[in-house]
């Protein structure tokens, strides 16, 4: 079972009210926070679908950068920017989150899945994926012991492969079916189910010598036997 975040057109962007972040560029090419972008103008960051995703670009005025973020939005994948030699201190241009729940084939269980793309990391026409587990946390995934991933292919990979959430979806259930997977979450689930027959077998235990710790009606003195009052 698969969730996406909606993905926005560039004739539906154009009705959107863009929320733009300006972050002030000093001279030696850093904000106020520390981040490096390089020297140049100011950077603004556009929030849209909620913000799932995020379009960076250096511009005067927001006024200019509207007119940017448009431009990228309607840009083909691996195609030039409108300003190629815009720095963005190594930041994508663009980058939009997914979130999917995957179904491990093996265990039956599911995991949350946040997958970030990053269009053009770098270079033009080199794309970054990151692949995270969010709940369970951390999780172990079959191309990852560790919850996460972070994986850089060709735009034109990404497009061959459906897209972003395609690739990863496809990648998942491709090393699902490895021995070495199988194995690992057969190990996984029994050494679950010995845990939680422990744990019945402790709490068992608790209950008997409770009762027998629990004084007999039997045994308790009558009302002849008690002192008087």
């Amino acid at each position: 079972m698969t969730g996406r975040a909606r993905k926005l057109l560039p004739h539906a962007a154009a009705a959107t009210k863009l929320e733009l972040q300006r972050v002030r560029v000093r001279a030696d090419g850093y904000d106020a926070s520390g981040a490096y972008w390089g020297a140049g103008t100011d950077v603004f960051v556009a929030s849209l679908q909620d913000g799932a995703q995020e379009i960076t670009v250096r511009a005067k005025s927001a006024a200019e950068a509207r007119t940017k973020v448009m431009a990228e939005l309607a840009r083909a994948p691996g195609a030039a920017k409108v300003a190629q030699h815009d720095q963005l201190g190594g930041a994508s241009p663009n980058k939009t989150r997914y979130e999917i729940y995957w179904r491990d084939p093996v265990a039956g269980s599911s995991t949350r899945i946040r997958i970030t793309h990053s269009r053009d990391y770098l270079v033009i026409g080199q794309d970054h994926v990151e692949i995270e587990a969010l709940a369970p946390k951390k999780a172990a995934l079959p191309i990852t012991g560790t919850g996460y991933l972070s994986q850089f292919l060709t735009a034109l990979e990404l497009i061959n492969a459906g897209g972003p959430v395609t690739f990863v979806t496809a990648w998942l259930d491709r090393d699902a079916k490895n021995k070495d997977w199988q194995k690992r979450q057969t190990v996984r689930q029994q050494g679950d189910l010995f845990q939680w027959a422990d744990a019945n077998t402790e709490v068992g235990k608790r209950e008997r010598s409770a009762k027998a710790k629990r004084p007999n009606a039997k045994d308790a003195p009558s009302r002849r036997d008690r002192d008087p009052a």
